[in-house]
Parts: C-alpha cells; sequence; structure tokens
C-alpha cells in the first residue's frame, strides 16, 4: 500500500520508516516487517498519547478502539456487532482489493499495521 494517500500527515507512516537507513539495509526479506516495526516506534515517539499497536499484536486490545489508522495513515472503523473492521474510503482504483474485504483485528494487524488509536488516550487497550 503507499502512504501517499495518507490523510493525517502528522502520524508517521509506513514510506517514512523506509527512508530510516536501519530499514533500507535490512535483508529484502525481511524489510516490510523492519519499515512496519519502525514504524510503531516512530509513532510512539511523535505521539506518545495515542495508542500504537505492532503488525505483531494479534490480540484484540481491550476495551478495543472504536477505529485505527494503518501503517499508510487510512482510517479503519470496527463493526461494534460483529467485532469486524472496514474501510470507510474504500475505492477498489485507490487501494489493493483486500482494503475493501471485512477483516479480524488479526488479519488488520498483521497485514496493515502497526495499528493507531486515534484518541490520545492510553487508557484505551494498554500501552502497546
Amino acid at each position: 500500500m503507499s502512504s501517499k494517500r495518507s490523510k493525517n500527515p502528522a502520524l508517521p507512516v509506513l514510506d517514512d520508516a523506509y527512508r530510516l537507513e536501519s530499514v533500507k539495509g535490512a535483508e529484502e526479506s525481511t524489510r516490510d516487517l523492519a519499515a512496519r516495526l519502525a514504524t510503531t516506534e516512530l509513532r510512539r515517539a511523535s505521539h506518545p498519547g495515542r495508542i500504537t499497536w505492532e503488525p505483531v499484536d494479534q490480540a484484540e486490545p481491550v476495551p478495543v478502539p472504536p477505529t485505527v489508522v494503518d501503517g499508510d495513515g487510512d482510517l479503519w472503523l470496527r463493526d461494534r456487532g460483529t467485532g469486524t473492521w472496514t474501510m470507510p474510503e474504500f475505492n477498489p482504483k485507490e487501494f489493493p482489493a483486500r482494503c475493501g474485504e471485512v477483516l479480524t483485528w488479526t488479519q488488520l494487524a498483521r497485514e496493515f499495521g502497526p495499528l493507531t488509536a486515534l484518541a490520545d488516550d492510553r487508557r484505551m487497550g494498554g500501552r502497546r
């Protein structure tokens, strides 16, 4: 996914991490994960009041945030009835087809993480 469509420019995105020397120097097979983990740390450092979950955080937080921003800065909403996640601004011309699907927390975190809560509230889901 490309962060050029990020609507939250103050929040670090994957493209920011891909420019880091530590990520550039990672083996090609691990570069994506290195960028996702680096994005997690960049977000935690730049927005200490927001909770950011790593892409490897598979357990759904308690309480679950109603909205999160993915690694590219795109918004995802949680359906309270089903507990699944959707991208409200999905447009098949701009996003990969997978973004138009209904995902579980585990799928969302693994494929599009890190995930960051919109609210500055550390009580939500603990500090991760």
